[in-house]
């Protein structure tokens, strides 16, 4: 697997980004600013308002997070919960139909204790009261809260509370929320419970059909159709506080990274980059990987190939 690494400048650091896959959102403290994934700004692409900086001297609230269909969602916030995919995965045992998937380039944030649907400029077209952050996966995004989460309808529109007691980390994959609790080692949310052992845990999401955990030594493996834990797999940090899904190549990590392809069949490759900072967002863009350091105004371009 080839690794191409492109170094961008940003005008600020990034406080939250998403991506579908075609697009690129940045929120720094003076507005939403779009790229295209490879790191071309799009003209045209800044905007103020609910995520868009503080446009009267207020300052932006902790609990800043964004999301976008199909891609991935990285934020600083209190409440856990991580990191979904880009890959869509038919699931048959999933029971009742899911509700229509989110058209491709929604998008959603929050501030404070609002949730807001945002148009492709990052403008706030509808909102609604939740405490918490956003999280995407398989054509839906999630608000997930202090032990709750609602899945995003139309604008304005939150759906029925899943309760989540004790929430420790989640990743969604479409109707599905797979999540694990502080008060167990037990993973919910799929066909049916899995124990995980007592170990240490931490980013999870849903690449190439599976759902991937970070504990000491490597990577857990569920089957998202199943259900079922797969093959332990070895990786040279763990657990990491970021996982993301490039087009099917799961990519992790700290200050350096790894990159697996699942379907592929190839072995996990170590990723470079010898941050100065660790990085405080990761998140998919297609097929590549951009990584914030933490204090810093740019991002790392990741291309697995």
């Amino acid at each position: 697997m080839d690794v191409a690494v492109t170094r961008i400048e940003l005008p600020r650091p990034v406080r939250a980004a998403a991506s579908d896959g075609s697009t690129v959102w940045c929120v720094a403290d003076d507005g939403v600013r779009v790229y295209t994934p490879s790191g071309r700004p799009l003209e045209g692409g800044t905007a103020r308002g609910a995520l868009g900086g503080a446009t009267q001297g207020a300052t932006m609230p902790e609990s800043l997070s964004l999301a976008a269909v199909p891609g991935t969602v990285a934020g600083i916030g209190p409440v856990p919960g991580t990191l979904a995919e880009t890959v869509l995965v038919p699931r048959a045992f999933a029971g009742p139909p899911a509700p229509d998937p989110l058209p491709t380039g929604t998008l959603a944030g929050t501030t404070g204790d609002r949730v807001h649907w945002l148009d492709p400029s990052g403008t706030e077209t509808a909102s609604a009261r939740f405490t918490g952050r956003v999280v995407a996966g398989g054509g839906a995004i999630w608000a997930v809260g202090d032990g709750v989460a609602r899945r995003l309808a139309e604008p304005g529109v939150l759906g029925e509370p899943l309760e989540l007691p004790a929430l420790d980390a989640c990743a969604v994959e479409g109707d599905r929320l797979w999540w694990t609790s502080t008060r167990d080692d037990v993973l919910r949310g799929g066909p049916k419970e899995v124990e995980l052992g007592r170990r240490r845990r931490g980013a999870m999401t849903v690449c190439a059909g599976s759902l991937w955990i970070s504990v000491t030594g490597g990577l857990l493996r569920v089957s998202a159709w199943s259900g079922e834990p797969g093959r332990f797999v070895r990786a040279p940090e763990g657990p990491v506080p970021f996982l993301v899904c490039a087009n099917g190549v799961l990519v992790g990590g700290v200050r350096d990274l790894f990159a697996l392809a699942p379907a592929a069949g190839a072995a996990l490759r170590p990723i470079g980059l010898g941050l100065d900072a660790p990085p405080a967002l990761m998140i998919a863009a297609g097929r590549h990987v951009w990584v914030f350091p933490e204090g810093l105004s740019g991002a790392l371009i990741v291309t697995p190939a």
